[in-house]
């Protein structure tokens, strides 16, 4: 009996569908009601009241750093170092580049030379007032001077002593290098030497091939610059057909997407029917009551456990395949219904709501009964593989319906692609043609370039041959001056040493003569005390001061050179390479803060349901799983004028090391307004594009233009046009006009609210 059953059940669902399918063929449909075919009309009613309601609504939003800045230099120069690279972390104070500017470093020159006339000019002006006085006191310094460079060298003339041994010895050893490579060149010499010659010969048979074409062109030279033309012109042909098969599809490609569609609907609803049939023959045959499993092998809920216990395993897993055919029938129902115009055309929204809310149960149904089933045991062959037919089935019309999509409405990025393949193609035809134009009819300055790269190609190879002449057999004018270099350097090396050893050893008669020149010469200005002119001396003295700032706003500038962190954080981008030209309006690099914030845009329709200080949840690609809490730190003030958005800027609530700038992700903000009029979302229709509903009065329905806020699944905010306790029309009013005689059906509703 139970087989004979679902044998009726399955006919009369296949039936159904094969009806629904032979109408929509068919052409049928209902014929229309008249606008007074009922008077009065008969409506249901709601009444609006004062309630709360909750939207969840969620932004794309952007993770940046909170503080990012180009540096660039207050000066502008070459760039001499950049000590950064993209993803170095800097700490405030931290050099980031070093400039060097000629004009700069003269002007620093400049004021040095300035402060050495100065103090020229104050000598001179100490010798004009009192010759024997600057005499003597001169000689005094000099022996004192000589006296302590004896006794106690600097550690600066020391190091400069030590530098020029090092640098005297570097010049040798470069030297020594420079005659042995001329005297014994190595292979890699001799073989980089042969390179560049065939280089150099390789250019210039370039060259004179160029000049040739230039100046006799060939029949073959013709025909290849005519073929790269006619190439050009096929390839820019077809790159512009795809453009426009892209922006203008034809008919028959439209019809035959809607073709394949169509196609597999059909191939999905056999797929379907098969499954059904094997779900309903298994079920027929106790197929699924002679499977058996024990308690370890059952990963579902506590009923289907204790089933296994209790020993009926069998009937829950019967009842479980029946459930699912039950809802598998109604929802292909429902859908063969929405697929038919016949049928859903006769449909009012409400009721067509009512049917996609029934596909969607449905199907939460159906996805719920297979995960119970797949969890608790396997399903047969015979079911398995109709199974897999029909998600095959379902996929090519997935497939079916985006190629479909896609052809009636490409995407930018393709039509994008399209429009530059066009444009490089058409590059390529300007360049052939070009070459071609060059070819039959080149031009004396065309000419006159390849003519002197011929000359440069030449004199390149001259200078190679040499160059490989020399190293295989040196002149003995290389030979000799390379060994005067290596004397030079030696005698440079020799004299830096002595120099050396004379700082730091210095003998007994050299000090001896220091003192006794010491001594003589406080003699000297002891007995010489002329008066001096204070005025003189000071203008002399103001000049030296005016040198010393001069040199220290140059040498201030200098340091402006140095492009130093403003804070810590991480380089972004090097924008600028060694050797390249900087100034305040060309940045080096890019910094960016390590603290970061998440932007997004709201619409000025919700800006005003925000406030600083309100918690959202974050969600990122990047991070998933996961969810972060973050507040609002910023609103703008003032809005995009082109988009109307607002720009709003979020802080974490805590430290997320794992939040980089450039992440993308979404921000879910839940608005709650308290004490609004609600009316049920399906009192709401379309009145000339503003939203409106009808509302009953004294037995008669009035069109009311309204506006609204806030609306959830169930719910939706008037802000202006009803007050509570209105009573709106929420079915019955598609047919309705303005002024109709309404009958009210049962006692009218309330409006249901958010929690």
């Amino acid at each position: 009996m139970l087989a004979f059953l679902l044998r009726t059940r399955v006919a009369m669902a296949v039936s159904a569908l094969l009806a629904v399918v032979f109408l929509s063929a068919c052409g049928s449909s209902q014929p229309p009601l008249t606008s007074d075919f009922f008077t009065p009309r008969t409506v249901g009613v709601a009444t609006a009241v004062t309630g709360d309601i909750s939207v969840e609504t969620t932004y794309a939003a952007v993770v940046q750093a909170k503080e990012q800045v180009d540096l660039a230099s207050m000066a502008t120069g070459r760039v001499r170092l950049l000590a950064v690279e993209v993803g170095s972390q800097v700490s405030k104070g931290q050099l980031i580049a070093e400039l060097t500017n000629v004009t700069l470093d003269s002007q620093l020159q400049q004021a040095q030379a300035e402060l050495r006339d100065a103090q020229a000019r104050l000598a001179s002006a100490q010798a004009t007032l009192g010759p024997k006085q600057a005499k003597t006191l001169a000689h005094l310094e000099a022996a004192i001077a000589a006296k302590e460079q004896l006794t106690n060298p600097s550690s600066a003339n020391l190091q400069a002593a030590q530098s020029g041994v090092s640098t005297a010895q570097s010049k040798l050893d470069s030297a020594g290098l420079k005659l042995e490579l001329i005297m014994s060149p190595s292979a890699s010499d001799i073989q980089a030497a042969e390179s560049a010659m065939a280089t150099a010969q390789s250019n210039l048979d370039s060259a004179n091939t160029r000049l040739n074409q230039l100046l006799n062109p060939s029949a073959s030279d013709l025909q290849t610059a005519q073929g790269r033309v006619a190439t050009a012109r096929s390839k820019l042909g077809n790159k512009k057909t795809q453009l426009d098969q892209l922006l203008n599809p034809s008919t028959a490609a439209l019809a035959a997407a809607q073709e394949a569609v169509s196609d597999a609907h059909s191939k999905l609803s056999g797929a379907q029917v098969t499954v059904n049939n094997a779900i309903s023959d298994a079920l027929a045959a106790g197929t699924f009551a002679q499977i058996t499993l024990n308690r370890e092998q059952v990963r579902v809920y506590d009923v289907i456990v204790a089933a296994v216990d209790a020993g009926t395993f069998e009937l829950v897993l019967t009842r479980l395949w029946d459930d699912l055919l039950t809802a598998r029938l109604g929802e292909q129902a429902d859908v063969a219904i929405l697929l038919n115009p016949a049928l859903s055309s006769t449909l009012a929204q409400d009721e067509l709501d009512d049917v996609n809310q029934s596909i969607n149960n449905y199907r939460l149904s159906i996805a719920a009964h297979l995960s119970d089933i797949i969890s608790s045991s396997v399903i047969p062959e015979d079911v398995n593989s109709p199974m897999l037919a029909e998600n095959s089935a379902q996929s090519a019309l997935d497939t079916a319906q985006e190629e479909l999509k896609e052809l009636q409405n490409p995407g930018q990025n393709i039509i994008g692609v399209a429009r530059n393949d066009v444009a490089v193609e058409q590059a390529a035809l300007d360049s052939a043609l070009a070459n071609l134009e060059e070819i039959q009819n080149a031009g004396e300055n065309t000419i006159a370039l390849a003519q002197n790269e011929v000359a440069k190609a030449i004199a390149a190879l001259e200078s190679a041959k040499t160059d490989l002449a020399e190293l295989g057999n040196p002149s003995k004018t290389s030979v000799a001056l390379a060994q005067a270099e290596v004397e030079s350097a030696q005698a440079s090396l020799d004299a830096a040493r002595a120099n050396l050893t004379l700082l730091e050893n210095p003998n007994t008669a050299d000090l001896a003569a220091a003192e006794s020149l010491v001594a003589a010469a406080r003699e000297g200005y002891a007995v010489t005390q002329p008066p001096l002119s204070d005025y003189a001396l000071q203008v002399a003295q103001a000049a030296v001061d005016k040198a010393q700032a001069k040199i220290g706003l140059a040498s201030q500038q200098v340091d402006e050179l140095k492009i130093l962190a403003p804070f810590d954080g991480v380089i972004t981008r090097r924008l600028l390479a060694p050797g390249a030209m900087a100034s305040p309006q060309t940045p080096v690099a890019t910094l960016a803060s390590s603290q970061v914030v998440v932007v997004l845009r709201v619409e000025e329709t919700s800006i005003n349901y925000l406030a600083i200080g309100q918690s959202v949840a974050f969600s990122s690609p990047a991070l998933p799983g996961r969810e972060l809490a973050l507040v609002v730190d910023r609103i703008a003030p003032a809005g995009d004028q082109q988009s109307f958005t607002f720009l709003v800027m979020l802080n974490p609530t805590s430290a997320h090391p794992e939040l980089k700038p450039g992440m993308s992700g979404q921000v879910t903000i839940t608005t709650r307004l308290e004490d609004a009029v609600l009316v049920p979302k399906k009192a709401i229709i379309l009145q000339v594009g503003q939203p409106a509903l009808f509302v009953v009065e004294d037995n008669t329905a009035r069109l009311k233009l309204v506006g609204v806020g806030l609306s959830d699944e169930i719910s939706v905010e008037i802000r202006t046009g009803i007050t509570p306790g209105d009573q709106v029309v929420v079915s019955g009013h598609n047919l309705l006009s303005e002024g109709d005689p309404v009958a009210v059906e049962g006692s009218p509703t309330v409006a249901n609210q958010s929690p």
